[in-house]
């Protein structure tokens, strides 16, 4: 697949079940994100939120149903559409500092560090991530959205909870962030309890946890 025809494909999860330890957590889901849209998942916890994202992310096998991207089987590991999935635990060595760990994912990944600063990071940039609140360690995780190429306005950002410990400021940072990105053709799904993005008349899958 092109690039060109990466930046305009169409992501389709057809009939997707998900068993965990012989229990279903979710069956027969279907969703169809384009370049452009944003998708809200709701529900309560247990419902499959996060197992949802991880399978998007590659991280999880399906038990049944499909995945494909314009047609063609989606092997996210695989994939060269660009794919961030930021949700807890966010992986940071807690020893290392808090530049020192992003500097090491944009190597990773072969990105540059971000010009603007959105989520006031550079405040504890030296500090160890051992020594940050959960806020804090949250806004770091975030900044990852905001490194650098070429390829990141396609990418599919795969969004856990993002806002849950943010205060209003970098809430609002969070969601101006989001809406530019679907803006320039980005993909965004977000698992959440809180309201995010409401104004931008998100997709919303609902997802009910299982007896």
């Amino acid at each position: 697949m092109s690039s060109s025809e990466l930046a305009h494909a169409t992501l389709s999860l057809t009939n997707v079940t998900l068993f965990r330890a012989n229990k279903l957590i979710f069956k027969n889901l279907n969703l169809n994100i384009s370049s452009g849209d944003i998708c809200i998942l709701n529900g309560p916890n247990g419902a499959g939120k996060t197992s949802l994202l991880r399978i998007i992310a590659g991280y999880l096998p399906i038990s049944n149903g499909m995945m494909s991207l314009n047609g063609h089987i989606f092997e996210p590991l695989k994939s060269h559409l660009p794919i961030w999935y930021i949700g807890h635990p966010f992986g940071f060595h807690p020893n290392l500092s808090a530049a020192k760990n992003l500097s090491q994912i944009a190597s990773m990944r072969k990105l540059s560090m971000f010009d603007e600063d959105r989520f006031n990071v550079i405040d504890f940039f030296q500090q160890p991530i051992r020594t940050l609140s959960t806020g804090q360690i949250q806004r770091l995780a975030l900044s990852q959205l905001l490194l650098k190429s070429n390829r990141q306005k396609e990418a599919l950002w795969l969004l856990d909870e993002p806002n849950s410990a943010l205060d209003s400021f970098h809430c609002l940072a969070l969601e101006t962030l989001i809406e530019e990105h679907i803006k320039f053709g980005g993909r965004v799904i977000v698992a959440a309890h809180q309201p995010l993005c409401k104004h931008l008349s998100p997709q919303i899958i609902q997802l009910e946890a299982k007896l």
